[in-house]
């Protein structure tokens, strides 16, 4: 039988928080977007959603196969969006997590990816998978990614709700992953499911005859790893001047120290990006 998914309110501790996600491996945490920011951001991205084709081709056959022809996307919203910049990849909770699982194993850690997907009528399930395995040589013993997908439209078993395995983050990487373990994280609108990067899940089937299913991953991972987005790239550089010295840390901005073992990674000129940035010498 599945395990069902926790749910806690975004007024819960935030170390109870944690301890429930590394116990779980995933959890629902409700009204984690309040209304104002969940109805600003929509508004936000709206346009530019909608300009996607659900069609659209991606990298390989395989991300085609992964992604499939039914799914509008939206990436790079560091560029795109002042509300993702400054009230959701900043947010507090995300934040307080990223302290406590992290930053033990690294200097710094980092905005890993933000991608709207919209699952249009007959979209069909993904393949379980682990968003970890992105870092397919790293055989680590600790934490090295807390992500999450944030409902911005209401999320139900039968308009393709993420599928998700609670506990397999300790599962042998051997095990064959199965639906039959999966629940659907069915969340109204503003809520986030929080997982790890060992955790098993997948993008449902969304069997309504004309809704949409809107959501949101937003991740981060170790300031020393290579990113799945390229967020250098997601902003112009003199856009990025302007932007919060917080947003360009996130964005990888700042070099990752990697002292005493080592030197410093991410360098320019011998010096650190985020602080030549903000002295108008970059």
């Amino acid at each position: 039988m599945a395990t069902p998914l926790q749910r806690l309110s975004i007024d819960t501790d935030p170390d109870r928080i944690a301890d429930t996600l590394l116990e779980t491996g995933a959890l629902i945490i409700e009204g984690f977007l309040g209304d104002d920011t969940l109805g600003a951001f929509n508004r936000e991205v709206d346009g530019a959603l909608r300009r996607e084709r659900p069609e659209r081709r991606f990298m390989s056959p395989v991300y085609d196969a992964f992604f499939g022809t039914r799914t509008r996307h939206l990436t790079g919203l560091c560029g795109r969006s002042g509300v993702f910049r400054e009230q959701i990849m900043c947010h507090p909770l995300y934040l307080a997590l990223c302290d406590r699982i992290l930053l033990p194993n690294c200097a710094r850690y980092q905005l890993n990816y933000g991608h709207i997907f919209e699952i249009t009528p007959g979209g069909q399930r993904q393949f379980l998978h682990r968003d970890g395995d992105c870092w397919s040589y790293l055989r680590a013993d600790y934490e090295i990614e807390v992500a999450s997908i944030l409902a911005l439209g209401d999320f139900t078993a039968s308009n393709g709700a993420t599928l998700v395995i609670p506990g397999s983050h300790r599962w042998p990487r051997d095990r064959v992953l199965d639906y039959a373990d999966a629940v659907p994280a069915e969340m109204p609108a503003g809520s986030a499911l929080l997982y790890l990067g060992g955790t098993a899940h997948a993008a449902g089937e969304n069997r309504t005859p004309d809704t949409l299913r809107r959501g949101m991953h937003v991740s981060y991972c170790l300031g020393w790893l290579r990113t799945e987005e390229n967020n250098y790239l997601s902003a112009s550089l003199e856009s990025v001047r302007e932007y919060p010295r917080q947003v360009q840390e996130l964005m990888g901005y700042a070099a990752h120290d990697a002292a005493p073992e080592g030197g410093c990674l991410g360098v320019y000129d011998m010096l650190d990006p985020v602080t030549l940035l903000n002295s108008g010498r970059l």
